[in-house]
């Protein structure tokens, strides 16, 4: 009777644990692994143009991203002969927050002195993610108008 008890018990824990969801449905199930850290894609671009209308070639354009309070990550590039700049980069943290400098470095070349300028730029997502680890795509457009020293 001792054994017949105890099989009895090993089958209603069976039955219970089963209506519990502790129990497979006979499939071996195998779990996905998933290795790394959200990221997203992003892009800032642009133009820069003077006040005329005229675009401005080789002003250096700093991206920086806000961190809280401070920022990191200062990616720099420069306009082209159109005055447009174009930065991506490929996995990397979803941008929260950016601040970009407009600098012109090389003088009276390129149309004359400019003040630097700089904007916050509305940061847009433009491409899904995949709802797991891949954020989508992410866009900053921020276009300036600089004047002459």
């Amino acid at each position: 009777m001792k054994i017949r008890l105890k099989n009895i018990w090993k089958h209603l824990a069976a039955v219970v644990l089963g209506l519990l969801g502790f129990a497979s449905c006979g499939e071996e199930i195998e779990p996905l692994a998933m290795y790394g850290s959200p990221h997203a894609d992003f892009k800032a671009l642009g133009t820069v143009e003077d006040e005329a209308g005229k675009p401005i070639e080789g002003i250096r354009v700093a991206i920086r991203r806000d961190f809280g309070k401070d920022y990191y990550e200062n990616d720099t590039i420069y306009t082209d002969k159109k005055g447009d700049y174009l930065l991506t980069k490929y996995n990397t943290l979803r941008p929260s927050g950016l601040l970009i400098v407009f600098e012109d470095v090389d003088g009276a070349s390129n149309g004359g002195e400019f003040k630097s300028a700089e904007t916050r730029p509305e940061i847009k997502q433009t491409g899904e993610g995949d709802k797991a680890w891949y954020q989508g795509l992410y866009e900053a457009k921020a276009d300036v108008v600089l004047k002459k020293k």
